[in-house]
Protein backbone atom coordinates (compact mmCIF):
# COMPACT_ATOMS: atom_id res chain seq x y z
CA UNK A 1 0.00 0.00 0.00
CA UNK A 2 1.50 3.82 -1.07
CA UNK A 3 2.53 5.63 1.66
CA UNK A 4 1.13 9.28 0.64
CA UNK A 5 3.63 11.36 2.58
CA UNK A 6 6.27 9.18 0.91
CA UNK A 7 4.98 9.24 -2.24
CA UNK A 8 4.83 12.90 -1.81
CA UNK A 9 8.76 13.08 -1.09
CA UNK A 10 9.73 10.69 -3.57
CA UNK A 11 7.68 13.23 -6.40
CA UNK A 12 9.34 16.44 -5.06
CA UNK A 13 12.50 14.45 -5.73
CA UNK A 14 12.16 13.85 -8.70
CA UNK A 15 10.58 16.70 -10.18
CA UNK A 16 13.69 18.95 -8.22
CA UNK A 17 16.48 16.37 -9.72
CA UNK A 18 15.15 16.49 -13.32
CA UNK A 19 14.96 20.38 -12.91
CA UNK A 20 18.43 20.77 -11.35
CA UNK A 21 19.93 18.67 -14.51
CA UNK A 22 18.04 20.21 -17.26
CA UNK A 23 15.52 22.97 -16.75
CA UNK A 24 12.98 20.98 -18.03
CA UNK A 25 10.30 20.10 -15.67
CA UNK A 26 7.89 23.39 -14.80
CA UNK A 27 6.30 22.09 -11.72
CA UNK A 28 2.91 22.70 -13.41
CA UNK A 29 3.71 19.51 -15.85
CA UNK A 30 5.40 17.55 -12.94
CA UNK A 31 1.82 17.76 -11.09
CA UNK A 32 -0.08 16.80 -13.96
CA UNK A 33 -2.18 13.66 -12.06
CA UNK A 34 -0.40 13.89 -8.89
CA UNK A 35 -2.84 12.70 -6.87
CA UNK A 36 -2.66 9.60 -8.65
CA UNK A 37 0.75 9.21 -7.82
CA UNK A 38 0.17 10.06 -4.43
CA UNK A 39 -3.43 8.50 -3.24
CA UNK A 40 -3.63 4.95 -1.92
CA UNK A 41 -3.52 3.02 -5.89
CA UNK A 42 -7.38 1.78 -4.23
CA UNK A 43 -8.86 4.65 -4.81
CA UNK A 44 -7.73 5.41 -8.75
CA UNK A 45 -8.89 1.76 -9.22
CA UNK A 46 -12.14 2.30 -7.59
CA UNK A 47 -13.32 5.51 -10.08
CA UNK A 48 -11.28 4.06 -13.50
CA UNK A 49 -13.53 0.75 -12.98
CA UNK A 50 -16.91 2.97 -12.55
CA UNK A 51 -15.36 4.79 -15.78
CA UNK A 52 -14.77 2.30 -18.44
CA UNK A 53 -18.09 0.64 -17.24
CA UNK A 54 -19.70 3.81 -18.11
CA UNK A 55 -17.73 4.92 -20.90
CA UNK A 56 -17.43 1.45 -22.88
CA UNK A 57 -19.59 -0.98 -24.29
CA UNK A 58 -17.46 -4.31 -24.42
CA UNK A 59 -18.05 -7.89 -25.77
CA UNK A 60 -16.34 -10.90 -25.31
CA UNK A 61 -15.44 -12.22 -28.82
CA UNK A 62 -13.93 -15.58 -27.85
CA UNK A 63 -11.83 -16.79 -25.40
CA UNK A 64 -8.94 -14.66 -25.74
CA UNK A 65 -10.17 -11.27 -27.48
CA UNK A 66 -12.91 -8.39 -26.49
CA UNK A 67 -13.73 -5.86 -28.59
CA UNK A 68 -14.16 -2.21 -26.74
CA UNK A 69 -16.35 0.14 -27.92
CA UNK A 70 -15.91 3.90 -26.91
CA UNK A 71 -19.46 5.54 -26.86
CA UNK A 72 -18.97 8.53 -26.93
CA UNK A 73 -16.19 8.84 -29.44
CA UNK A 74 -17.55 6.22 -31.98
CA UNK A 75 -14.44 4.06 -32.03
CA UNK A 76 -13.61 0.42 -31.36
CA UNK A 77 -10.63 -1.52 -30.73
CA UNK A 78 -9.86 -4.96 -29.62
CA UNK A 79 -8.54 -6.38 -26.87
CA UNK A 80 -6.60 -9.69 -25.71
CA UNK A 81 -7.49 -10.00 -22.15
CA UNK A 82 -10.36 -9.38 -20.12
CA UNK A 83 -10.55 -5.47 -19.21
CA UNK A 84 -9.99 -3.85 -16.38
CA UNK A 85 -9.52 -0.61 -14.40
CA UNK A 86 -6.06 -0.72 -16.42
CA UNK A 87 -7.41 -0.41 -19.78
CA UNK A 88 -9.10 2.75 -19.30
CA UNK A 89 -6.12 4.48 -18.20
CA UNK A 90 -4.81 4.08 -22.07
CA UNK A 91 -8.25 5.05 -22.84
CA UNK A 92 -7.95 8.20 -20.96
CA UNK A 93 -4.54 9.15 -22.02
CA UNK A 94 -5.95 9.24 -25.55
CA UNK A 95 -8.92 11.70 -24.80
CA UNK A 96 -7.73 13.86 -22.27
CA UNK A 97 -5.46 16.48 -22.71
CA UNK A 98 -4.97 16.76 -18.57
CA UNK A 99 -3.18 13.36 -18.68
CA UNK A 100 0.70 13.71 -19.28
CA UNK A 101 0.45 10.55 -21.65
CA UNK A 102 -1.23 12.51 -24.19
CA UNK A 103 0.87 12.41 -27.12
CA UNK A 104 -0.68 15.19 -28.66
CA UNK A 105 -0.68 18.10 -26.83
CA UNK A 106 1.45 21.33 -27.35
CA UNK A 107 3.70 21.91 -28.36
CA UNK A 108 3.35 19.22 -31.02
CA UNK A 109 0.98 20.44 -33.75
CA UNK A 110 -0.40 17.96 -36.38
CA UNK A 111 -2.59 18.47 -39.08
CA UNK A 112 -4.59 16.62 -41.64
CA UNK A 113 -1.28 16.09 -43.85
CA UNK A 114 0.58 14.77 -41.39
CA UNK A 115 2.53 10.95 -41.37
CA UNK A 116 3.19 9.56 -37.80
CA UNK A 117 5.44 6.39 -37.45
CA UNK A 118 3.56 5.32 -34.40
CA UNK A 119 6.32 3.11 -32.44
CA UNK A 120 4.30 0.33 -30.21
CA UNK A 121 1.29 0.57 -31.80
CA UNK A 122 -0.25 -2.15 -29.52
CA UNK A 123 -4.24 -2.54 -30.22
CA UNK A 124 -3.95 0.77 -32.26
CA UNK A 125 -6.27 3.35 -30.24
CA UNK A 126 -3.88 5.79 -30.82
CA UNK A 127 -3.84 5.68 -34.54
CA UNK A 128 -7.74 5.36 -34.69
CA UNK A 129 -7.86 8.41 -32.61
CA UNK A 130 -5.56 10.69 -34.63
CA UNK A 131 -6.97 9.98 -37.91
CA UNK A 132 -10.37 10.50 -36.66
CA UNK A 133 -10.02 14.28 -35.24
CA UNK A 134 -8.00 14.58 -38.49
CA UNK A 135 -4.68 14.69 -36.84
CA UNK A 136 -2.52 12.52 -39.83
CA UNK A 137 -3.56 11.68 -43.49
CA UNK A 138 -1.47 8.29 -42.81
CA UNK A 139 -0.08 6.35 -39.80
CA UNK A 140 2.84 3.73 -40.01
CA UNK A 141 2.15 1.30 -37.04
CA UNK A 142 4.98 -0.60 -35.99
CA UNK A 143 3.80 -3.73 -33.32
CA UNK A 144 6.29 -6.65 -33.33
CA UNK A 145 3.47 -8.92 -31.37
CA UNK A 146 1.84 -11.03 -33.88
CA UNK A 147 -1.21 -11.06 -31.65
CA UNK A 148 -1.76 -7.81 -31.30
CA UNK A 149 -0.58 -6.56 -35.08
CA UNK A 150 -3.73 -9.22 -36.04
CA UNK A 151 -6.31 -7.18 -33.61
CA UNK A 152 -4.94 -3.61 -34.89
CA UNK A 153 -5.62 -4.46 -37.86
CA UNK A 154 -9.08 -5.78 -37.44
CA UNK A 155 -9.44 -2.44 -35.23
CA UNK A 156 -8.65 -0.58 -38.21
CA UNK A 157 -11.10 -2.43 -40.68
CA UNK A 158 -14.04 -1.87 -38.31
CA UNK A 159 -13.47 1.66 -37.81
CA UNK A 160 -12.89 2.26 -41.60
CA UNK A 161 -9.81 3.34 -41.59
CA UNK A 162 -7.77 0.37 -43.46
CA UNK A 163 -6.93 3.09 -46.22
CA UNK A 164 -4.95 5.36 -44.00
CA UNK A 165 -3.07 2.42 -41.58
CA UNK A 166 0.07 0.71 -42.61
CA UNK A 167 1.07 -2.09 -40.39
CA UNK A 168 4.83 -3.30 -39.83
CA UNK A 169 5.07 -6.43 -37.58
CA UNK A 170 8.24 -5.35 -36.74
CA UNK A 171 10.06 -3.85 -33.36
CA UNK A 172 12.00 -0.78 -33.59
CA UNK A 173 15.56 0.37 -32.40
CA UNK A 174 18.88 1.56 -32.77
CA UNK A 175 19.92 -1.36 -35.27
CA UNK A 176 18.54 -3.81 -37.56
CA UNK A 177 18.56 -7.38 -36.74
CA UNK A 178 16.99 -9.56 -34.38
CA UNK A 179 15.64 -9.23 -30.32
CA UNK A 180 13.78 -10.40 -27.53
CA UNK A 181 10.91 -8.29 -25.81
CA UNK A 182 11.77 -8.92 -22.48
CA UNK A 183 8.92 -8.42 -19.64
CA UNK A 184 8.43 -8.28 -16.00
CA UNK A 185 6.57 -8.56 -13.37
CA UNK A 186 6.35 -4.12 -13.17
CA UNK A 187 5.09 -1.95 -15.78
CA UNK A 188 9.02 -0.56 -15.66
CA UNK A 189 10.79 -4.10 -16.47
CA UNK A 190 10.49 -4.42 -20.26
CA UNK A 191 13.45 -4.18 -22.35
CA UNK A 192 14.22 -5.12 -25.99
CA UNK A 193 17.26 -7.90 -25.82
CA UNK A 194 19.27 -7.43 -29.19
CA UNK A 195 20.15 -11.15 -30.14
CA UNK A 196 23.72 -11.45 -31.51
CA UNK A 197 24.19 -11.39 -35.37
CA UNK A 198 23.07 -15.43 -36.33
CA UNK A 199 21.51 -16.24 -33.64
CA UNK A 200 17.98 -17.19 -32.80
CA UNK A 201 15.08 -17.77 -30.69
CA UNK A 202 11.80 -18.93 -30.70
CA UNK A 203 10.14 -15.78 -29.75
CA UNK A 204 12.90 -13.63 -31.86
CA UNK A 205 11.08 -10.69 -33.52
CA UNK A 206 12.49 -8.43 -36.18
CA UNK A 207 13.11 -4.92 -35.88
CA UNK A 208 14.83 -2.03 -37.94
CA UNK A 209 15.86 1.70 -37.39
CA UNK A 210 13.45 4.56 -38.18
CA UNK A 211 15.83 6.01 -40.47
CA UNK A 212 16.66 2.26 -42.24
CA UNK A 213 12.74 2.03 -43.12
CA UNK A 214 12.77 6.24 -44.32
CA UNK A 215 15.05 5.25 -46.48
CA UNK A 216 14.27 1.62 -47.47
CA UNK A 217 10.74 3.35 -48.04
CA UNK A 218 12.04 6.79 -49.15
CA UNK A 219 10.02 8.43 -46.95
CA UNK A 220 11.52 12.27 -45.92
CA UNK A 221 9.92 13.33 -42.64
CA UNK A 222 9.14 17.19 -41.61
CA UNK A 223 8.24 19.60 -39.11
CA UNK A 224 4.70 18.36 -39.91
CA UNK A 225 5.09 14.88 -39.20
CA UNK A 226 5.32 12.77 -35.46
CA UNK A 227 7.23 10.29 -34.15
CA UNK A 228 5.55 8.52 -31.23
CA UNK A 229 7.03 5.74 -29.41
CA UNK A 230 5.71 4.06 -26.62
CA UNK A 231 8.77 1.41 -26.70
CA UNK A 232 8.41 -0.75 -23.61
CA UNK A 233 12.04 0.24 -22.68
CA UNK A 234 13.62 0.55 -25.88
CA UNK A 235 12.48 4.15 -26.13
CA UNK A 236 16.24 6.14 -26.17
CA UNK A 237 17.28 3.46 -28.48
CA UNK A 238 14.26 4.41 -31.15
CA UNK A 239 15.55 8.42 -30.87
CA UNK A 240 19.07 7.57 -31.78
CA UNK A 241 17.86 5.22 -34.77
CA UNK A 242 15.90 8.38 -36.25
CA UNK A 243 18.75 10.26 -35.81
CA UNK A 244 19.37 11.16 -39.48
CA UNK A 245 15.66 12.26 -39.81
CA UNK A 246 15.70 14.35 -36.77
CA UNK A 247 18.93 15.70 -37.31
CA UNK A 248 17.85 16.67 -40.91
CA UNK A 249 14.05 17.04 -40.84
CA UNK A 250 13.02 18.09 -36.59
CA UNK A 251 10.06 15.88 -37.03
CA UNK A 252 8.00 16.10 -33.77
CA UNK A 253 8.38 13.99 -30.87
CA UNK A 254 6.51 12.29 -28.50
CA UNK A 255 8.06 9.34 -26.49
CA UNK A 256 7.79 7.69 -23.30
CA UNK A 257 10.36 8.29 -20.54
CA UNK A 258 9.26 6.52 -17.41
CA UNK A 259 10.45 2.45 -18.57
CA UNK A 260 13.89 3.84 -16.97
CA UNK A 261 15.66 5.48 -14.42
CA UNK A 262 17.76 7.90 -16.93
CA UNK A 263 15.87 7.94 -19.58
CA UNK A 264 14.41 11.42 -19.74
CA UNK A 265 17.65 13.33 -18.93
CA UNK A 266 19.72 10.82 -21.48
CA UNK A 267 16.73 11.69 -24.35
CA UNK A 268 17.05 15.66 -23.19
CA UNK A 269 20.70 15.46 -23.82
CA UNK A 270 20.45 13.51 -26.40
CA UNK A 271 17.89 15.78 -28.48
CA UNK A 272 19.54 18.94 -27.67
CA UNK A 273 22.95 17.79 -28.71
CA UNK A 274 20.90 16.62 -32.04
CA UNK A 275 19.29 19.27 -33.02
CA UNK A 276 19.42 22.11 -30.73
CA UNK A 277 16.08 24.20 -32.41
CA UNK A 278 14.09 21.52 -30.83
CA UNK A 279 11.33 23.05 -27.66
CA UNK A 280 10.82 20.40 -25.73
CA UNK A 281 8.46 19.51 -22.98
CA UNK A 282 8.79 16.56 -20.15
CA UNK A 283 5.17 15.78 -18.75
CA UNK A 284 3.87 14.02 -15.65
CA UNK A 285 4.82 11.33 -13.21
CA UNK A 286 4.31 7.80 -13.06
CA UNK A 287 2.15 6.27 -10.47
CA UNK A 288 2.26 2.64 -11.77
CA UNK A 289 6.18 2.26 -11.98
CA UNK A 290 7.97 1.15 -8.83
CA UNK A 291 9.77 5.05 -8.44
CA UNK A 292 7.67 7.80 -9.71
CA UNK A 293 9.40 9.23 -13.19
CA UNK A 294 8.68 11.11 -15.74
CA UNK A 295 6.16 10.32 -17.96
CA UNK A 296 6.88 11.34 -21.51
CA UNK A 297 8.75 13.81 -23.78
CA UNK A 298 7.08 16.33 -26.64
CA UNK A 299 9.58 18.03 -28.98
CA UNK A 300 8.99 19.90 -31.49
CA UNK A 301 10.14 23.31 -33.82
CA UNK A 302 6.97 24.13 -34.48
Amino acid sequence: MKNPLEQLVLSWREWRRQQTLHGVFPFKDASMQVHRVILPSRIHTKIATKKLEIETDITQINESTWQVRLIKNDLSFFWPSKPDHNLYFSIEQEFSIKNPHHYTSAPIHLSKNSTIIDVGACEGLFAFRTLSQGLAKRVICFEPSEKMASLLKHGAEVNGLSSFIEIEQSGVGNKNGKARMRVGDNPDAGYMEFLPDGATHSDAITTTTIDHYCREKEIELDQNDLIKADAEGADLDVLIGAEDQIRRNSPQIAITTYHVDYHAERMIDWLRKINPEYKIRLKGLSFWTTFPRPVLIQASTL
